[in-house]
């Protein structure tokens, strides 16, 4: 059974007039007559009660357009699901942060403002295929780069520790301390 023939057949059904039906078709009567008489010999049972060019679905047309009906709005119903999903097929956007950067977030909000079908993938470091990577210090990095703003650093210390009451503390202030790592290696 062709799904030609299921519309064909729905066609037929509604109209009762094999002629009709064939004008809104756009086929030729004597073509569309045999269609159905195949359709009729696969399922082994007459479809219509004919009188003349009249003619009318019987109990078994019934049943069968029933299900046609059923078969017809699943197709469609599958069609729309996949032209969902070709709509909404997602592109991954890889970033790789070697800071604590607080440009993150408006980054991802730009991004998936411009295409919401963009999905943002983070990683703190080792992406070796980033779409974007941010940096904290620019001379780590060859290539295209340039500084797009400072952000401050939290530090916790003991009160004790000689750095504990400064306001402000600098790269060159920390860099003596071993508790401090400042290497771009995430094994550490």
């Amino acid at each position: 059974m062709e799904l030609l023939q299921i519309k064909y057949f729905r066609v037929i059904a509604e109209t009762e007039n094999i002629s009709k039906a064939a004008e809104q078709l756009y086929i030729a009567q004597p073509s569309l007559s045999m269609t159905l008489k195949r359709l009729e010999d696969e399922l082994g049972i007459p479809l219509f009660d004919r009188n003349g060019k009249k003619i009318t679905l019987n109990k078994a047309g019934r049943i069968f357009l029933k299900y046609c009906d059923e078969i017809t709005t699943s197709i469609e119903n599958a069609r729309l699901e996949l032209d969902e999903l070709k709509g909404s097929e997602t592109a991954d956007v890889n970033i790789e942060v070697r800071s604590a950067s607080l440009l993150i977030p408006e980054i991802i909000r730009k991004i998936q403002n411009k295409n919401s079908r963009i999905m943002p993938h983070i990683f703190q470091s080792g992406c070796t295929d980033a779409d974007l990577t941010l940096y904290s210090d620019i001379t780590e990095h060859s290539g295209s780069s340039g500084l797009l703003m400072r952000e401050p650093m939290g530090i916790v210390l003991p009160e004790t520790h000689p750095l504990a009451h400064y306001s402000e503390i600098c790269r060159k202030d920390i860099e003596q301390y071993s508790f401090i790592s400042l290497s771009t290696d995430c094994s550490l």
